[in-house]
């Protein structure tokens, strides 16, 4: 049975374009879930980040243009909290993420989509 994969991204972002692209060629299905659109809700933070042994603050991404407008405090915020920002202030997750609903990667580097494209 094919694994199947979700695939986070902002549509628009160049990362996310390179990672699509390589996604494609390697001819992996996906499904993509445009986070401008469908940001995903604390549930789904919650199991992405557990995925990568890591905290739902640990997916905001801190060079983001948004995160530095907002200037969020991270270490007050509740997880409740960090999702409601997620969900008004999608591009402040650090993205593309890549997930098959055992393992997360954040941000794309081609060598480790290939080392979970060759995991079975």
């Amino acid at each position: 049975m094919a694994r199947k994969f979700k695939f986070y991204c902002v549509k628009s972002w160049s990362t996310c374009k390179k990672a699509k692209a390589w996604l494609l060629q390697k001819q992996i299905e996906f499904e993509e879930i445009d986070l401008l659109k469908s940001p995903p809700d604390l549930e789904e933070l919650k199991h992405l980040a557990g995925l990568a042994d890591l905290q739902v603050k640990d997916l905001i991404n801190r060079k983001s243009q948004v995160f530095k407008k907002l200037q969020p405090d991270l270490s007050s915020l509740l997880p409740e909290e960090l999702a409601a920002l997620v969900q008004e202030n999608p591009r402040i997750l650090i993205r593309p993420l890549l997930s098959d609903g055992s393992i997360l990667l954040i941000g794309f580097k081609e060598e480790k989509y290939q080392q979970l494209l060759t995991q079975q």
